[in-house]
């Protein structure tokens, strides 16, 4: 065999074991492939920056943002993929500073614009000339395990609540007894301290007349003789503020027992409260209507705490109207799905804000304190409406108004 020959068989011989040792890579290959999709950990390569993109991703990672192939990922920059496109920037500077990010939590939007939370772990790498290439991450949902956290903390919270209120209930109680004695006692003292300044103002003003003008109490006879009438209305008002006050503190503490025992009809309730209130829904609005429900079912329970809650939740609605061409609805109907008497209490006013909204009912929660809100009202009235098994549900848009709906079950009694 010549030198020819043989150079020709060991080139063929090292062509074979080359492309045994190729197809054996290509194999090694798809076998990682086949590991890395079947992984259930999302598993991914971007390209570095605020506008990189994903160039390759697996079975898991696709399947977590709701993607069908990686060339529908790859179309889009990877900020898209973020809740809020602004922390991608955040993410990348961190991952470029620390060279990895060890299980950080990102807020992700699935194709469907669904929010997910993820824990990501990525690691810089850089091309030759050392400059940031990529980033290679490891993605893991943990969207229950967050909504797991926030139960636990608002259940956390809510034993708080509790405990806190237990304590407060008492403090309530003991408070309203002490500032009611006082009270008492400046409101029947003030009937008589202004029957005695009525019967001496003709003396007083037969004195002005005969002498002319004198001093009193520090100021003029002239200017005290309008000023005195004024102080005994602010001092009776102001009262009368504090007895209102005192009684909503003794309802949130619960001093008295309920009666659930009297059978009415809803609508009588409402002509009661409306009745109260006519001055109030004169003043605030032009436009007031009533609707009667027809042949209303009667329900068992306490006629005052009833209308007790009625008369809060429409001064809520009246005191909301930023002007008197604003309208405000009552209307009262049958439920036959839930077998329960409803009123509903709507209005055109200011709205509640959505992160207020839970929050209305809460002891000592009030949008209305430099107007003299105590944030007990609505607290109150829940408490009330629970008391008689019902519900109390509020719906409302900023800037466009409120919906109150107060729901009493209807129940067999004598």
């Amino acid at each position: 065999m010549s030198d020819i020959e043989k150079k020709e068989n060991e080139a063929i011989e090292e062509l074979a074991v080359l492309r045994r040792e190729v197809a054996s890579l290509r194999d090694t290959e798809r076998h990682f492939e086949i590991l890395i999709d079947n992984l259930p950990l999302g598993i991914y390569r971007r390209t570095c920056g605020a506008n990189g993109r994903v160039v390759m991703a697996n079975r898991a990672f696709l399947r977590m943002l709701e993607y069908s192939t990686v060339e529908e990922v790859r179309r889009i920059p990877v900020a898209q993929l973020y809740w809020d496109p602004s922390e991608c920037d955040d993410f990348s500077s961190s991952v470029v500073s620390n060279e990895e990010v060890l299980e950080g939590e990102l807020k992700l939007k699935r194709k469907d614009g669904e929010p997910i939370w993820a824990a990501v772990t990525a690691t810089l790498v850089c091309d030759a000339n050392g400059k940031p290439a990529f980033f290679d991450g490891i993605i893991e949902n943990i969207t229950q395990k967050k909504q797991l956290e926030e139960e636990a903390a608002i259940r956390q919270q809510q034993l708080a609540q509790a405990d806190k209120m237990i304590s407060l209930g008492i403090l309530v109680s003991g408070v309203a007894h002490e500032i009611n004695n006082p009270n008492q006692f400046i409101v029947s003292h003030i009937s008589p301290l202004k029957r005695t300044w009525e019967d001496a103002l003709p003396i007083l003003d037969r004195y002005y007349k005969d002498h002319g003008d004198f001093m009193l109490g520090g100021r003029k006879f002239s200017v005290r003789r309008g000023q005195v009438p004024e102080m005994f209305a602010g001092i009776l008002d102001g009262s009368q503020r504090v007895k209102s006050i005192v009684g909503e503190l003794r309802d949130y503490a619960r001093e008295h027992p309920v009666a659930v025992t009297e059978t009415m009809d809803l609508n009588n309730v409402v002509k009661s409260a409306l009745s109260l209130l006519s001055n109030l829904i004169k003043k605030s609005t032009k436009h007031f209507s009533v609707t009667y429900g027809a042949n209303l079912p009667l329900i068992i329970g306490d006629y005052q705490r009833i209308e007790q809650v009625l008369i809060n939740l429409i001064q809520n609605s009246c005191q909301s109207l930023p002007e008197v061409d604003c309208e405000v609805s009552v209307t009262t109907y049958y439920d036959a799905k839930d077998n329960a008497v409803v009123a509903k209490v709507v209005d055109v006013g200011t709205g509640i804000r959505p992160e207020d909204i839970a929050r209305i009912t809460d002891p000592f929660f009030t949008t209305k304190r430099s107007s003299g809100g105590t944030g007990l009202g609505l607290s109150v009235s829940a408490a009330i409406i629970e008391e008689h098994r019902g519900a109390l549900a509020f719906e409302s848009t900023l800037g466009a108004g409120t919906t109150a709906t107060m729901s009493l079950p209807v129940r067999k009694g004598k």
